[in-house]
């Protein structure tokens, strides 16, 4: 069977070569094939929209072999897909993977414009989350040190009363005799 642009070819699962285009298959699933690499058929949409909106993507793409070439899509998609906030690591690896795809040849800039803006963002929240603890160990040192002043008042307070309580006696015993 030719291999034509956007054909449906079921996937044989039967295959002992584990292919990354293996990962790809499922029960019922149909792959085809966009711009020469294969794929799920669910994500041929995607993948065609990825396409018409950067249409240089794979105009310096290097490899010709077909597990290769479904293993960076299926790598692009991944990136792509990464709906959950990433952790710094994650976002590390995900660069790593940019700098991979940008190797062989696939333009990303965009996408690497996106992670940039992740990263930032997440770089940004761990730096204002170190401030805040940073402020509220301040705060906690300084209620400390308030309520040391406090207790300090307070008995800068007693020592007074207590020293003027006698004298009120006295006086209290004066207006009473007199």
């Amino acid at each position: 069977m030719s291999k034509k642009e956007n054909s449906h070819v079921p996937v044989d699962s039967n295959d002992d070569d584990l292919s990354p285009s293996e990962d790809l298959s499922s029960e019922d699933e149909d792959t085809v094939y966009v711009n020469g690499f294969q794929l799920l058929s669910s994500q041929e949409k995607q993948v065609k929209e990825i396409f018409k909106n950067h249409p240089e993507l794979t105009s310096d793409f290097k490899f010709k072999n077909q597990q290769l070439k479904n293993a960076m899509m299926d790598a692009l998609l991944d990136l792509i897909n990464s709906t959950k906030e990433l952790s710094l690591e994650e976002l590390n690896e995900a660069e790593n993977t940019l700098f991979d795809l940008t190797r062989a040849g696939l333009k990303v800039g965009w996408l690497r414009q996106k992670w940039e803006e992740a990263y930032l963002k997440k770089e940004k929240q761990r730096v204002v989350r170190a401030r805040i603890i940073e402020l509220e160990e301040q705060v906690k040192k300084r209620k400390l040190a308030l309520s040391d002043l406090e207790s300090d008042l307070m008995k800068e307070k007693a020592a007074v009363l207590a020293a003027n309580f006698p004298l009120f006696q006295q006086i209290s015993f004066l207006l009473e005799t007199f």
